[in-house]
């Protein structure tokens, strides 16, 4: 493709459509998104929040405000989808609403900001994995690198056996958190119900702080704009996705606010803020020891569902650029079981690197930056794609209200990161730069078009 610079070998002209099959029920889907949703974040950021914000009381505005804020953009996610049902997501509607090197940008920083997510997993699953086996906590990088290879291992056999392995962990996982609630509201004293942290922030310094820990929810909630990705691959996606997006959503905003209830009716306020791992200490706190190291077996199951579904759908969008031109063509080669298989180790090499090399804390910031910017500009598609054809399979309510009240949160949300955490923010918005800048350089541009075999709509 001939760029303003540079030539590279990412042709334009495009070989017999490339697709993949149509093997995921709405049950499936949800399953993923459940997985990818209720993972890392759940049992290492409640601390996070806590310690943000100081007060019980406040830790669940946190919870309960990021579920409205996963629930309209669920609702903005859910008419995309429906409207360009194909391998990618957000940078298919980036692409068909504003072209090839907008489509660029997108799907690669959401690449990026994938592998960031699953080298995060990675790191979470090493520290419960040392915890559970007595290992040196310094070696989670390595553990989480180890687990990182074997389950790409599972998803290079083929799209089936990865698709049962996240049915079977997500029912597990569900069932066994369930468990705990139930445990925690029998044996738990409310011993976190009431009290403060020392300095606990008030006034204007309330919305930095704020602003940090919703930061936490965000990735904790985060997840279900994945089922885009797999659009392409379910079965009557005009019926399918609306359910999964929102009842992805509703199921796990629920099991929040009863998991941090329960955390709170079993621990003091303060050990919840200084805690890493907060379901493994409850279950100390309550049963021991022996219990803590169960609870650890269940958080390492929990979050293993969670790498299981973002190896899942991460290489889909890197699939989908490759296949559109905007990326090389080997990776969008699928294998014999339906796996996008070279995309899927690229997806997994930058992970593990990742993982090797930083902190889940680095790592969250990070990701959230990409992902504030990224979502953000979502709506911005979708006023473009409204305007030029109102109508669609599913249709946001109350438009153009919920779209701009998502836009918004997310515009004081990225304010807040770049008074409290300037460096980290500002680095993600420097890539996000770079991505730009190699754009113009490398990608040819021929205004919105169509994914491989399906006519733009």
């Amino acid at each position: 493709m001939r760029g303003r610079h540079l030539t590279l070998e990412w042709s334009p002209v495009r070989p017999p459509p490339l697709r993949l099959r149509k093997t995921l029920g709405w049950g499936d889907g949800l399953a993923l998104v459940v997985g990818i949703m209720v993972g890392s974040g759940i049992f290492r950021t409640p601390g996070i929040v806590a310690s943000s914000v100081g007060r019980p009381a406040l830790t669940f505005v946190a919870w309960a405000l990021g579920g409205a804020v996963g629930l309209l953009g669920a609702l903005v996610f859910a008419e995309l989808a429906t409207r360009h049902p194909h391998a990618g997501g957000k940078y298919v509607y980036a692409r068909e609403s504003f072209g090839r090197r907008a489509g660029f940008v997108i799907g690669w920083v959401e690449a990026l900001t994938y592998c960031a997510a699953v080298a995060a997993i990675g790191v979470v699953c090493g520290d419960y994995l040392s915890r559970l086996l007595g290992w040196d906590p310094r070696a989670a990088s390595i553990t989480g690198v180890a687990l990182i290879v074997a389950v790409t291992a599972v998803h290079l056999v083929g799209v089936r056996l990865g698709t049962m392995a996240q049915n079977l962990v997500t029912a597990a996982k569900v069932l066994a958190l369930l468990g705990v609630l139930v445990v925690a509201a029998v044996a738990g004293s409310g011993a976190g119900w009431t009290g403060s942290l020392p300095g606990a922030p008030s006034g204007t310094a309330l919305f930095g702080a704020m602003a940090v820990a919703f930061q936490a929810v965000i990735w904790t909630y985060y997840g279900y704009p994945d089922a885009a990705k797999v659009a392409e691959e379910m079965k009557d996606p005009d019926r399918s996705l609306p359910r999964v997006f929102l009842g992805a959503i509703a199921s796990v905003t629920a099991l929040y606010l009863l998991l941090n209830a329960a955390f709170v009716h079993v621990l003091p306020f303060d050990r919840i803020a200084r805690s890493t791992l907060v379901a493994g200490d409850a279950a100390e706190a309550m049963f021991g020891p022996r219990a803590g190291a169960v609870m650890s077996g269940l958080a390492l199951l929990v979050v293993l569902a969670s790498l299981n579904g973002n190896l899942f759908v991460t290489p889909r969008v890197v699939f989908g650029l490759s296949r559109d031109g905007l990326g090389p063509r080997v990776l969008s080669r699928v294998n014999p079981g339906g796996t996008p298989w070279t995309a899927l180790l690229l997806v997994a090499l930058v992970a593990v690197l990742l993982a090797a090399t930083g902190t889940f804390e680095r790592l969250l910031s990070l990701a959230i930056t990409f992902i504030l910017v990224t979502d953000g500009f979502m709506v911005v598609v979708l006023f473009k794609l409204r305007a030029g054809r109102p109508a669609a399979p599913f249709r946001v309510p109350l438009y153009p209200l919920v779209p701009l009240l998502f836009l918004g949160t997310y515009v004081l949300l990225l304010v807040g990161a770049l008074v409290e955490q300037p460096t980290i923010t500002l680095t993600g918005l420097a890539a996000l730069g770079v991505v730009a800048l190699v754009s113009w350089l490398v990608v040819e541009e021929g205004g919105a078009a169509s994914a491989p075999g399906h006519p733009t709509a």
